[in-house]
């Protein structure tokens, strides 16, 4: 890992310290670095092995902003700290944008979600975050 694909990774650990995925189930937040060839598309087979999941597994694509947009948008009831929970979304988004193309949403599952948000450093490098949600 060069160093300053370290660099973001320590950025993203603090950009999701305390911040928890909401769905059913409140899941926190793990910093990705995969070992993936630079100039491979990453295709879904190739995912569910990074990520140890079956290769039969369900797996959705989603637009970053699409996935994002319930948590980083301010709704008229919100009080100081769903605003400010809401703020710390929008500071992630842009870190991810800032720092990584090709950037991904994969949920992979149907009714618990494994779900995992990649991207391609500069240099090439996979790069994200991983979570976990609930959905029924």
């Amino acid at each position: 890992m060069n160093p300053q694909s370290a660099d973001l990774l320590t950025q993203l650990q603090a950009a999701t310290a305390g911040l928890l995925w909401l769905s059913e189930m409140d899941a926190p937040f793990q910093v990705k670095h995969w070992s993936y060839p630079a100039d491979t598309p990453l295709t879904t087979e190739a995912l569910l092995q990074l990520t140890k999941q079956p290769p039969n597994a369900l797996v959705k694509a989603l637009a970053v902003d699409d996935f994002f947009a319930g948590a980083t948008e301010d709704q008229d009831w919100f009080g100081e700290e769903e605003k400010a929970i809401a703020a710390r979304y929008r500071e992630l988004v842009a870190l991810l944008k800032q720092h990584l193309s090709d950037l991904t949403v994969y949920q992979v599952g149907e009714v618990t979600l494994d779900i995992y948000v990649v991207g391609r450093t500069p240099e090439g490098e996979l790069v994200g975050l991983a979570t976990q949600a609930s959905e029924t």
